[in-house]
């Protein structure tokens, strides 16, 4: 047996249904595998109207101020992500992995790990519930910024016993962030920017 496989009930399901992998290939969700019309809302924090609607890429650029506040609601609407349609190509690099016993996470600004299992379930994919990680989701209790949330989520998947990670993402405080994870574990992070 191999000694790297956790043994706290975390992930180790999904070890024994995947069978043993060391690699594990993480994708962000918006704008890495989905283009959806989920926008984020700025509102003027005084009157609460909205000020404008950013895309996931635009907000990656966006320096909110202390006369912003932020709405992330069309992100919760179960009926909005379905509508989201997939970047082809590297949904086929995920259903690859998938197929060749790779395991596959899906770590995302999103705060529903649930919701977003449930959109790769109606999609026909089933990605164990440990790998799917919101991590806005307050079970998580993650801190810091997006880029620091994915990392840490990185780091508690390298305690679930993966040693070899390959991280989608079309961000590029998130790509720096989980490369960090090399320096800081025994472990090789190989980045991928879409």
């Amino acid at each position: 047996m191999d000694s790297r496989i956790p043994t706290n009930g975390k992930v180790s399901e999904a070890r024994i249904k995947g069978g043993i992998s060391n690699t594990l290939a993480v994708f962000d969700l918006d704008d890495t595998l989905i283009i959806s019309t989920a926008k984020i809302q700025v509102l003027d924090t005084r009157t609460g109207k909205v000020i404008k609607s950013l895309t996931p890429a635009e907000f990656n650029f966006f320096k909110p101020t202390s006369k912003h506040t932020l709405s992330f609601s069309e992100f919760e609407d179960f009926d909005i992500l379905k509508q989201a349609s997939f970047i082809t190509d590297v949904l086929e690099q995920l259903k690859n992995f998938y197929n060749s016993g790779v395991h596959v996470a899906i770590v995302t600004a999103r705060s529903n790990s649930k919701m977003v299992r449930d959109f790769f379930l109606h999609n026909g994919i089933d990605i164990h519930p440990d790998l799917v990680i919101a991590v806005n989701d307050p079970k998580h209790n993650l801190k810091g910024n997006i880029a620091e949330r994915k990392k840490a989520a990185l780091h508690q998947l390298v305690e679930d016993g993966y040693s070899d990670f390959i991280f989608f993402d079309d961000n590029d405080d998130n790509l720096r962030l989980a490369k960090e994870v090399e320096k800081e574990k025994d472990v090789k992070v190989k980045t991928v920017k879409v």
